[in-house]
């Protein structure tokens, strides 16, 4: 609808973008509820040593800084595309202990996610948004917290990415690295709760995390997968 009317001077009747909208946040709700997937199958999940290598590859540019922090940023909230595109700079509030990501704009489930410092530096999603939003000059606090750049000049400008661009740069940072995995915007969330749950973590701690419901047919998927190894009815018999 957006692209109709940008793209093709398309009139639309007042108030028809707005139902569109309601209908399609329904629809999530429905979707997320019975455990329906939507697009071509699962995301592959971005697990931690994917995120060392991630980081490792992204330069100390302001494009290399934002994607390093976003992509971190992404895993730690275990966020939707659209959650993260919302956020302005305020909502990322620092205590001593780490972050407080304030997810208020949400499809399904709008959360206050605790963050905290990570143990290895180089991936740890507090130090990152850190640098980023010093590097960014980020001093508004109703700015966007993730920016788009200058095309030719990597400037930072004032718009802030759009839902399908956070995925795009997920997209990008593991082909930079080099992981022969192509990740989509979905794939950080994805492996926080496969990473989360090789360490032993319970499906209510994920599910908060992630803001799925405490017995989300999705989320009992993915953990499934991990299950499958690790409480294996074989292990110790052969």
């Amino acid at each position: 609808m957006v692209s109709a009317r940008a793209e093709h001077g398309v009139q639309m009747e007042d108030g028809v973008a707005r139902l569109a909208r309601n209908r399609l946040k329904q629809l999530v709700k429905e979707m997320e509820a019975s455990g329906e997937t939507r697009g071509r199958g699962q995301a592959p999940p971005l697990l931690v040593e994917h995120l060392v290598k991630i980081s490792a590859a992204c330069p100390d540019t302001l494009m290399g800084i934002r994607d390093r922090a976003l992509v971190l940023m992404h895993f730690a909230v275990a966020g939707r595309e659209h959650e993260l595109a919302f956020n302005r700079v305020r909502d990322y509030a620092e205590t001593p202990g780490g972050i407080q990501a304030d997810l208020r704009v949400s499809k399904v489930r709008p959360r206050v996610v605790p963050v905290p410092y990570g143990s290895r530096p180089s991936i740890c999603p507090v130090r990152a948004w850190q640098a980023w939003k010093e590097a960014a000059g980020l001093t508004d606090p109703d700015g966007y917290a993730w920016r788009r750049l200058h095309n030719r000049w990597h400037t930072v400008l004032e718009s802030g990415l759009q839902p399908e661009s956070i995925g795009d740069v997920v997209t990008r940072a593991g082909e930079r690295a080099g992981i022969e995995i192509r990740f989509t915007g979905h794939s950080p969330r994805r492996g926080l709760a496969t990473s989360s749950r090789l360490k032993g973590h319970d499906q209510i701690v994920i599910a908060k995390q992630g803001g799925w419901a405490p017995h989300s047919k999705v989320l009992a998927g993915y953990l499934e997968v991990v299950d499958q190894w690790e409480d294996n009815a074989l292990l110790g018999v052969l």
